[in-house]
This record gives structure tokens, C-alpha cells and sequence, in this order.
């Protein structure tokens, strides 16, 4: 039996995601490899990149199918932000131990900023994956919610919102930061008075505070577990909804049946060949991929 979809597996996001994902891809390929499983397996199906009659070289290659159903282009925009600010998150940290090797100051903010963004972005991704697949009678059992991890960066986010300096320096020329009991849980007034002050940051015991390090790490990897378990069942979620009626229907994928992957690789390996046989033509949409 034919695999309609069998191509799919030729694209990869080092080659032929959009600029920023091929940017950050090297960053975090290893931690969010499911995400590229998902982007293979459906986003590329949402894409002009499936479209015979666009090239690659054409900017909007990679841009969305107008033919496609609002509902699954926003799935495709929550799960690409997903992707951005976790990947950037990662990248922070590492910039972040880059200054402090060079004696520069480290900017924690910014990575519980796109912590936190990632959280929100997985929070819009899951109600919009679950309305597609309820529709096509396919069950999908997303991975339990770590409230705790999600409550942790919150916090963080938070406090560093409104207090940059909210920990304090050792000799090793790191930062440390309270541990999250110690943050105020929410702002009691205008004034403020929720907020630690300085003084109360410098009386907390030391082994109540933790390395800025540590902390992000962590915070991370536990996220990035998350996330690989959520693409996971996503992908297999999606990959039996290829397999429905409504699905193709709604996609309108018959007519690219069997799916063909017109990659700059694909096209220069043609050319070659129909050079070498005395042809030069251009593609046309039923050409066999080689």
C-alpha cells in the first residue's frame, strides 16, 4: 500500500525551516528533537512547501497554505512560538554563563521571560490541538500539566518583572536568588508591600537561596521534558489523523496525492540529470523525486 505521506520524512529544520528555526535548531536539537517529528509530520502538510507549483526560492515556500482552516493555522502559530521561546530560553542561559565568563553582568530576566512565554504558548497550543483532533475522532492524551514547574516560572517571572536585583552576589561571581517560597505569591497593594526588599533578600539564610544557574537549568530541562513528551503525542495523534477522510478533506490534500517534496535537493538533482540527458525543462508537478 502506497504511503501517501512517505516524503514527508526528507525535510528537516536544520535545511528547510524558516530563518529563525534554522538559527536556533544546532541550539536545541537534541533537547526538542520531538519538535521537529511534529513539524514534519504536520506543519510541513500546512505549508506551500507540499504546493507543486511554488518553488523553493519563492519566499512564500514556507509560508502558510491559504487553503488550510483557520483552526489549524493557529495550532501552527502557537506551536511555532512554543518552539521560538523555548529554544530562546535555552539560548539565554547559555549567553548568560558567556558573560559571566567574561565578567559581565548575566540578564535573568529574560530567560524566566521567555520561560514564562513558553508556558503560555503550551497553555494556547493544547486547547487548539484538541478542538482539531475531537473533531476527527481522534483521541490524543496530552501529558499531565506540571502545575509545579508552571508555578515556579511564574514566580520567577514575576518577581524579576518588577525587581531585577532580586538576589545576591557570591565570591565565585554568581547570583544567587530565593528559593520560590520565599517570593511574594501575589501583590497585596499598589505600594507594593508584597515585594521583597533588599534587606530582607540579604536576611535570608543561605541554604534558602539557590545558584541563578541551578535554578534556570533546571526550570529548563524540566520544561524541555515536558515538551518533548507534548510533541510526541502530538505526532502520533496527527499521524493517525492523516489517515481520516475529514482530515484530507479539510486540508485538501487528495489532489497532492501522492505527497512530493519539491526540496532545493530534489530540484538540483533533477536538473542535473535532465541536463545530462540533453532536456532542460522545468518541473512539472507530477515529476518523480529522486
Amino acid at each position: 500500500m502506497t504511503d501517501n505521506f512517505a516524503e514527508l520524512n526528507r525535510f528537516n529544520l536544520l535545511h528547510y525551516g524558516d530563518a529563525r528555526e534554522r538559527d536556533l535548531w544546532p541550539t536545541v536539537a537534541s533537547a526538542l528533537s520531538n519538535y521537529e517529528l511534529f513539524w514534519r509530520a504536520l506543519i510541513v502538510l500546512l505549508s506551500n512547501r507540499i504546493e507543486p507549483s511554488i518553488l523553493p526560492e519563492d519566499p512564500t515556500w514556507i509560508q502558510m497554505r491559504a487553503t488550510i482552516p483557520c483552526d489549524y493555522e493557529r495550532l501552527a502559530m502557537h506551536n511555532y512560538s512554543l518552539f521560538y521561546f523555548a529554544a530562546r530560553a535555552r539560548q539565554a542561559i547559555k549567553e548568560d554563563r558567556q558573560r559571566l565568563a567574561s565578567g559581565n553582568y548575566r540578564y535573568s530576566e529574560i530567560v524566566f521571560f521567555y520561560l514564562q512565554a513558553s508556558v503560555d504558548s503550551t497553555k494556547r497550543l493544547q486547547p487548539c490541538a484538541e478542538k482539531i483532533l475531537g473533531g476527527l475522532d481522534v483521541e490524543w492524551t496530552p501529558p499531565d500539566e506540571p502545575k509545579d514547574l508552571y508555578e515556579s516560572i511564574r514566580l520567577y517571572r514575576d518577581a524579576l518583572t518588577h525587581d531585577p536585583l532580586l538576589g545576591r552576589a557570591i565570591d565565585q561571581g554568581k547570583e544567587l536568588l530565593p528559593r520560590k517560597e520565599w517570593l511574594p505569591k501575589k501583590e497585596k497593594s499598589k505600594r507594593r508591600e508584597g515585594f521583597l526588599l533588599w534587606r530582607k533578600t540579604a536576611d535570608i539564610p543561605a541554604g534558602d537561596m539557590i545558584d541563578e544557574f541551578e535554578l534556570e537549568e533546571g526550570l529548563w530541562q524540566d520544561l524541555s521534558a515536558f515538551l518533548q513528551d507534548q510533541w510526541r503525542s502530538l505526532t502520533e495523534a496527527f499521524v493517525q489523523a492523516r489517515q481520516c477522510k475529514k482530515f484530507i478533506e479539510d486540508l485538501c490534500l487528495a489532489d497532492l496525492f501522492p505527497i512530493r517534496c519539491t526540496t532545493p535537493n530534489a530540484l538540483r538533482t533533477n536538473s542535473r540529470s535532465e541536463t545530462a540527458s540533453g532536456i532542460s525543462l522545468r518541473l512539472r508537478s507530477d515529476a518523480p523525486s529522486l
